[in-house]
């Protein structure tokens, strides 16, 4: 019964570890998913300025103009443009950090 213990109290521990791993990576994932409009907003408002193709008045005033205007104009899904990757990106680091400081 030694080695039998052994081997099941490993498979524990790995099932363990995956359910950290994956907990923490979800989790990540949501709650990047559920601050992208904020985000996508934020970086607007930083970088319109750089682009002079953007005349003086159609620029964005502020953070609710902005927040109004991308629903019109560019529809509501743009609020979440570039969330996989950054999704992809924060998956792992969260993951791990999660799984292995429990």
């Amino acid at each position: 019964m030694g080695e039998g213990g052994g081997s099941s109290k490993n498979f524990n521990s790995m099932s363990d570890f995956m359910k950290d791993f994956l907990a923490g990576g979800v989790s990540a994932a949501v709650a990047k998913t559920a601050t992208a409009p904020i985000e996508r907003v934020k970086l607007i408002l930083q970088v319109q300025h750089i682009n002079k193709q953007i005349p003086e008045d159609q620029r964005y005033k502020g953070i609710i103009d902005c927040f109004v205007r991308i629903p019109k104009e560019q529809g509501v899904m743009s609020f979440w443009r570039g969330n996989l990757a950054n999704v992809i990106r924060y998956f792992p680091t969260q993951a791990l950090n999660f799984a292995f400081k429990d």
